[in-house]
């Protein structure tokens, strides 16, 4: 679960923003579109979290970039050790003069095995500057504290701790279980909580393997919403021309890490994602004769016999995969430009799979970004609907409905967003 994500001095965010999950007191859709966590985690009447957030903005305002802060803060860490490491690859404030002599900070609260954890780490001049783990059963204590090449390490003393020699540019989280340390059960919920976290920022044909897990259970809970959206489709089945061992696995794994890495390798990496092992999804439809009774079925390959189906069609195909693990599994999900290709209906349904007790009982959690307008209000609370705009230095900033003063539940925030009252949009109607 996310508590909080807090970012600074990076991509297109100069100053700290925070992308919270902690509801607010707000009592509108309380029972549907939030839960409890137990009180020794927050404390009583703070300890309400969102099932959703959906991010809005026009083009360019910084709102793809929050999620792809996040997926970095990620990538640092699963890359970390490694011959090139992602730090390196860190982006700070582009516009602002000295912004790359100033600290990137990036730190997330989040609750793994019904523990709170508070951790985060900074990045000045490619190497790390500082890192923090910090606990909480019950009051927050601390696991280990790090400033440049000084670790402080919870139930180790001074003389034992100095002999841990870190890289600059590793993460002593990525690092800790090398050495046999007690804090290791902690260290692993946090890097378990960032394995768990599920991005998707493009079509990725690599989702289409968990629709073969668990005997095929997703693929039967995908074929009911493909229903409900009357697509057409009457059957979907996985294909591929080889079989992958673990090491292609492993591969797929490091190619789906360096995509969200670095977008100019896209074009090789889908090569060497390629050569792994070849994979496509039949989709069936039915054949009718004159009567409308069903004759046959056509089977047409997602990939193979691209444009037959649509570009929507492929979309939520690609992407139900990861939204029913998510929802089995009680992860937290970041899908860009949500909206992009399908139908509002489709859409809105995607996040009521969130926002819902029935659907999403282990209260997995999506963040989205989104341009449909509309979305703004269909059963999303002020606290669930942000906004990113930019201001005239280039620099993005994160602002939730919530934080606005004089917002009634009866108005229509889309009308009113369109109005300019939240963010400022660009003026598209100036004469030339």
């Amino acid at each position: 679960m996310l508590i909080n994500f807090r970012f600074k001095n990076c991509r297109s965010f100069l100053k700290e923003n925070i992308l919270s999950m902690e509801a607010t007191s707000d009592s509108d859709l309380r029972e549907i579109n939030t839960f409890t966590v137990n009180e020794n985690l927050m404390p009583k009447g703070e300890n309400e979290l969102l099932k959703s957030a959906v991010i809005f903005g026009s083009n360019a305002s910084g709102k793809s970039n929050v999620l792809k802060i996040l997926t970095y803060m990620r990538n640092v860490i699963s890359s970390s050790g490694a011959q090139f490491p992602v730090v390196q690859a860190n982006e700070p404030f582009a516009f602002l003069q000295n912004a790359a002599n100033e600290e990137s900070l990036f730190e997330v609260e989040v609750i793994q095995n019904n523990t709170f954890y508070r951790y985060g780490f900074t990045i000045l001049h490619g190497a790390i500057n500082s890192e923090w783990l910090d606990r909480r059963t019950e009051r927050l204590t601390p696991v280990f504290k790090r400033m440049g090449k000084n670790i402080e390490i919870t139930g180790l003393n001074k003389q034992a701790t100095s002999l841990i020699n870190i890289s600059p540019t590793t993460l002593f989280l990525s690092v800790a279980n090398n050495f046999q340390l007690d804090i290791a059960p902690y260290i692993n919920d946090v890097l378990n909580w960032f394995k768990n976290l599920l991005i998707v920022f493009s079509n990725n044909a690599n989702s289409l393997d968990i629709y073969t897990v668990n005997n095929g259970k997703y693929r039967e809970e995908a074929l009911k919403i493909l229903s409900l959206a009357d697509i057409g489709i009457s059957n979907i089945k996985v294909v591929k021309d080889k079989v992958a061992n673990m090491n292609d696995i492993n591969d797929v794994l490091r190619f789906n890490t360096q995509m969200q890495v670095d977008p100019t390798l896209v074009g090789q990496l889908k090569q060497e994602a390629a050569d792994l092992y070849n994979i496509d999804l039949q989709t069936q439809f039915d054949i009718y004769d004159e009567n409308h009774n069903v004759k046959g079925h056509r089977d047409i390959m997602l990939f193979k016999n691209r444009g037959f189906n649509s570009e929507g069609t492929e979309r939520l195909l690609l992407y139900m995969g990861w939204i029913l693990a998510a929802l089995d599994n009680g992860y937290v999900l970041l899908i860009d430009e949500i909206d992009a290709k399908l139908h509002f209906l489709v859409t809105d349904y995607i996040i009521e799979l969130f926002n819902s007790i029935d659907s999403n009982p282990k209260n997995a959690q999506l963040i989205c970004t989104a341009h449909n307008i509309m979305l703004m209000d269909e059963d999303l609370r002020r606290d669930q609907i942000y906004f990113t705009s930019k201001n005239q230095y280039g620099e993005s900033i994160l602002t939730a409905l919530s934080d606005y003063k004089n917002v009634r539940k009866s108005d229509l925030f889309s009308k009113k967003y369109l109005a300019g009252f939240y963010t400022k949009l660009p003026d598209m109607k100036q004469n030339n």
